[in-house]
C-alpha cells in the first residue's frame, strides 16, 4: 500500500522540466507522480469479462474484477520517464509473467494499439482496422475455446509460391459476400472514423465487384461421395443479366437421378441455337414420354433427308384445320389394315397421275359427301372383290373392266347387281 516502505530513484528535472523516477515497493496514489495520466489508461484486462464458465482452472468473474482491481495499488516495480527508454540485450532476454500483461502504444498521439495477454489467450487491438478477436469458452465439441476474428475495414494482397491444403472440419462453414440490404452509408460516404471506435459507426456495406480468373493444369471439384451424398443441395441464382460460355476441346455431362426429376423454365422469349459438324444423336429411354407444348403458332423447320422409324400403336388426334403439303414423290406403305373415317365433307385433288393398288380388301366408308377430282389419267387396280354401297346405289361385282376416255353419270337412284 502506499503507506508502505518503498525505495525512490528520482531525477525531477531531467532536461528543463522532463522527470524520470523507479519506485520500489509500495505503490504511491495513482494521480501523484508525473506519468499516471498515462497509467490510468489501463484498469482492465480483457480476461476481467470473458465467458469461460466451465473451462479448465475456471476462475469466477467477480474474483477475476477484483484482483485487476488491485492493478495500481499492490505496488512492486513503477518507473517513469518523459524521456526515451532504449533497452538492448546483445544475448538471450527472458520474462517470466505470472499474471496478466497488456501493452498500449499511442503512437505520439490517441491511436490506440497493442495488444492484452490475459487469461492465457492474445488480443490484439489496432487502428489499422476496425473489429478484433473474441475469445470464448463454448460447450460445442464437450467443451472447448472458440476464437472470433473480425475485420472491419482493410485490404488484403496475397501472393503465395508453394502447396497449399485447406481442411475444414466442424458444425459450420459459412460465407457471405456483399448483402441484399441497402447500404448503412450512401456509397459516396464510404469512410470509417478513425478518430472513434468502429462499433458504434455504421460500417459502410458497398456490394462489391467480384472478378475469378483461375489457370490450372487440371481442375477437379467433387460434392459428396457415393459412400456418403450430400443429404441437401439448394443452389439459387439471381441476376439481371446472366452470361455463360464454355469452350472445350470435348465435353462428356453425366446426370443420375433415382427419384423424380423436375426442369421449369420461365422467360419472356427463348432461342436455342445448336450446331454440330459431325453427328448429333439423342436418346431417350423411359416407360412413358409425355410431352406438352402450349402455344399461339408453332412453326417448324427441317431441311434434312430425314427417316422416322415408330415402333407400337400411334394415336393422333387434330382439333382444326390440317394441310399436308409434299412437294415432290410421296410413297406410304400400310403392311397392315387401313381405316379411314371421315365425319363430314372430303375433298380430295389430285393434279397429277395417281395409283392406288389394293392387294387384299378394301372398306372405304364416308359418312357425308365425297367428291374425288381427277384432271389426268386416273387407273384403279384390285386383285379382289369390290363393293361400293351408297344411299343410291349398291355395285357387287367379282370382275369388271372398265376403259372410257369420258364418263359421266348422272342418276337420282341406280341399282347395280
Amino acid at each position: 500500500m502506499s503507506g508502505g516502505k518503498f525505495a525512490l530513484l528520482e531525477v525531477p528535472d531531467l532536461n528543463g522540466g522532463e522527470p524520470s523516477y523507479l519506485r520500489l515497493g509500495a505503490a504511491a496514489p495513482l494521480g501523484e507522480n508525473p506519468g499516471d495520466d498515462l497509467a490510468e489508461r489501463i484498469q482492465t484486462f480483457t480476461d476481467d469479462d470473458r465467458k469461460r464458465d466451465g473451462s479448465p482452472n475456471f476462475v469466477p468473474v467477480g474474483e477475476r474484477k477484483a484482483e485487476t482491481a488491485k492493478l495500481h495499488t499492490k505496488g512492486g516495480w513503477r518507473d517513469h520517464t518523459d524521456g526515451n527508454r532504449i533497452s538492448t540485450t546483445a544475448g538471450d532476454k527472458v520474462e517470466v509473467i505470472g499474471g496478466n500483461y497488456r501493452l498500449l502504444i499511442l503512437g505520439r498521439g490517441e491511436h490506440q494499439a497493442g495488444w492484452d495477454v490475459s487469461g492465457g489467450h492474445v488480443t490484439e487491438v489496432s487502428e489499422t482496422f476496425g473489429g478484433g478477436t473474441t475469445i470464448e469458452w463454448v460447450q460445442n465439441y464437450g467443451g472447448t475455446w472458440k476464437v472470433v476474428e473480425t475485420t472491419i475495414k482493410g485490404e488484403v494482397h496475397t501472393l503465395y509460391h508453394g502447396d497449399v491444403y485447406d481442411y475444414y472440419y466442424g458444425k459450420i462453414k459459412e460465407s457471405q459476400t456483399g448483402t441484399d440490404t441497402f447500404p448503412t452509408l450512401n456509397v459516396t460516404d464510404d469512410f470509417i472514423d478513425d478518430k472513434n471506435p468502429p462499433s458504434p459507426q455504421a460500417i459502410p456495406t458497398e456490394n462489391p465487384t467480384i472478378v475469378d480468373r483461375t489457370w490450372a493444369k487440371s481442375i477437379s471439384s467433387y460434392t459428396g461421395s457415393e459412400k456418403l451424398p450430400v443429404p441437401s443441395i439448394t443452389d439459387e441464382t439471381w441476376a439481371e443479366v446472366m452470361v455463360t460460355k464454355t469452350n472445350a476441346t470435348s465435353m462428356t455431362d453425366e446426370t443420375t437421378v433415382k427419384a423424380e426429376s423436375k426442369s421449369t423454365m420461365k422467360a419472356d422469349s427463348i432461342t436455342s441455337s445448336t450446331k454440330v459438324v459431325g453427328t448429333m444423336e439423342d436418346t431417350t429411354e423411359a416407360d412413358i414420354i409425355k410431352s406438352k407444348t402450349k402455344a399461339t403458332k408453332i412453326i417448324s423447320e427441317t431441311r434434312a433427308d430425314t427417316k422416322d422409324e415408330m415402333y407400337g400403336d400411334a394415336d393422333s388426334y387434330t382439333k382444326g384445320d390440317s394441310k399436308t403439303v409434299v412437294d415432290g414423290i410421296e410413297t406410304t406403305i400400310n403392311l397392315g389394315m387401313v381405316n379411314e373415317v371421315v365425319l363430314g365433307a372430303m375433298v380430295e385433288a389430285t393434279l397429277g397421275g395417281e395409283v392406288t393398288c389394293t392387294i387384299g380388301g378394301t372398306v372405304d366408308v364416308t359418312i357425308g359427301a365425297k367428291v374425288d377430282l381427277s384432271m389426268t389419267a386416273s387407273i384403279e387396280v384390285s386383285a379382289g372383290p369390290k363393293h361400293e354401297i351408297s344411299p343410291a346405289g349398291v355395285e357387287l361385282h367379282g370382275s369388271k373392266t372398265e376403259i372410257a376416255l369420258a364418263s359421266r353419270n348422272i342418276s337420282a337412284f341406280t341399282l347395280f347387281v
